[in-house]
């Protein structure tokens, strides 16, 4: 594919207290996407502090020192702007989407919800119970409970295993004083990164930062996730109608060729409509009403340090048909190992890629999580061009070498969530190939 060249104007700066300022230069842009990130969270907990990020996250916005709840809403909404936060297994992230002559309230409040939230005990009682509604919520949801179970499967003894939002067991149990030693730890320790696309000007941003973050005093190094693999099946009974799947592996160590090549193959292997398991297990056979794979790389590394990556295949069906459906993923599987691409396959994925990363361009949201992520993973920014002619580079023996290895070599583990009602013995194997 013709990758053309893509004009984009990138820039970092660390101010001396370890606030890191990345930006995305978009000059015909109306307005700007806004993120403070936390290089922290439920993988850098255990088991007796498990929620502890989520529950900052959620706490924080109870009010600030300089604004309340309502406030900090208010100031941004009536704006027109949108103001939101989640937490993931490697970083917390708080972000807003502004007309761009409201970038400074956009830093200000989002500097004010990580320098000086009030964290007082009444409303640590009160969102506690907030969060223990939202684990209860979680039981009832099975895609979400699957990807909790198979974490709880896969990563066995180490914090990646631990739900996100933690148990109700752990959330009952922590305390205000672990909130505000977390505070102490971003405020002196912790790295922070604010990331900013659209119509900003990096000069101009530095000058807002250097006085906005002022209670800031310092940073270490970004904390290093603990990283074990288990294989083998989990089957877990529960009052669900269908199968509910995740099967899938993780990568240490990965490189940047060895990445792309695990992109590729996922575009390929179940990736979109057109994927080899949507075409042939769901529209060939019938018995999925979705299946897909996806691959997504870790900002926490590992470590040494080292990047960890997950690789992973989801779909839900019948419970008489899940033993028929994990053949059938077998199969495709066995037989992209023994013939690799077919005719076109590769090109049409790169073009796929390709054009992705450009229709990705167009929001200022997503151009802002693709700085952070970079920065944060790699120490720098990415070239678009760069890339695209990385992904053009390569080739099919590489790919097919590469994925051959991973199942070989990888531990896989297969989570399923089956109704309770259903009597079949399931003796499923775990490994794909």
């Amino acid at each position: 594919m013709n990758s053309g060249k893509f004009t984009e104007n990138k820039q970092l700066s660390v101010l001396q207290n370890g606030i890191s300022i990345v930006t995305d230069y978009v000059p015909h842009a109306s307005s700007v996407s806004v993120g403070l990130w936390l290089p922290v969270g439920s993988a850098s907990e255990n088991s007796s502090n498990s929620g502890l990020s989520h529950f900052y996250e959620h706490l924080v916005f109870k009010g600030t020192k300089n604004r309340s709840a309502f406030q900090i809403a208010k100031e941004i909404e009536d704006l027109g702007g949108n103001l939101n936060a989640y937490t993931s297994r490697d970083v917390t992230c708080f972000y807003i989407h502004i007309a761009k002559e409201h970038l400074k309230t956009a830093v200000c409040v989002l500097a004010d919800l990580a320098m000086e939230p009030k964290l007082t005990s009444a409303d640590f009682a009160k969102e506690k119970s907030v969060i223990l509604e939202e684990i209860n919520a979680v039981e009832d949801n099975p895609e979400e409970f699957a990807y909790d179970f198979f974490h709880k499967a896969h990563f066995r003894n180490c914090a990646l295993a631990l739900p996100i939002a933690g148990t109700l067991n752990s959330v009952q149990n922590l305390k205000i004083s672990e909130i505000r030693k977390r505070q102490k730890f971003i405020l002196e320790k912790l790295p922070v990164l604010l990331s900013v696309a659209g119509a900003v000007e990096h000069s101009e941003l530095l000058k807002i930062c250097k006085g906005i973050f002022s209670r800031k005093i310092g940073a270490g190094n970004q904390p290093h996730m603990v990283y074990r693999a288990s294989s083998g099946t989990a089957i877990l009974r529960k009052h669900v109608q269908q199968a509910t799947v995740l099967w899938g592996t993780s990568c240490e160590g990965l490189t940047a060729k060895e990445i792309r090549a695990m992109q590729i193959f996922n575009y390929v292997f179940g990736y979109g409509f057109t994927s080899r398991l949507f075409q042939n297990i769901r529209e060939k056979y019938g018995l999925v009403y979705s299946i897909s794979s996806s691959f997504e790389n870790f900002i926490q590394k590992t470590a040494a340090p080292k990047n960890l990556s997950l690789f992973q295949i989801s779909f839900a069906t019948e419970p008489q048909n899940l033993e028929c459906v994990t053949d059938l993923i077998r199969r495709e599987m066995k037989l992209f190992l023994k013939n690799g691409f077919f005719k076109n396959e590769l090109e049409r994925a790169k073009q796929g890629i390709i054009g992705s990363y450009r229709l990705s361009r167009d929001s200022l949201n997503n151009r802002q999580n693709r700085i952070a992520r970079q920065v944060l993973r790699h120490g720098h920014t990415i070239n678009a061009n760069e890339t695209e002619a990385k992904i053009n580079r390569m080739e099919a023996d590489c790919i097919e070498l590469f994925v051959k290895s991973l199942v070989k070599n990888s531990k896989w583990t297969l989570a399923a969530l089956v109704p309770k009602k259903c009597k079949a013995n399931y003796n499923i194997n775990s490994q794909i190939s």
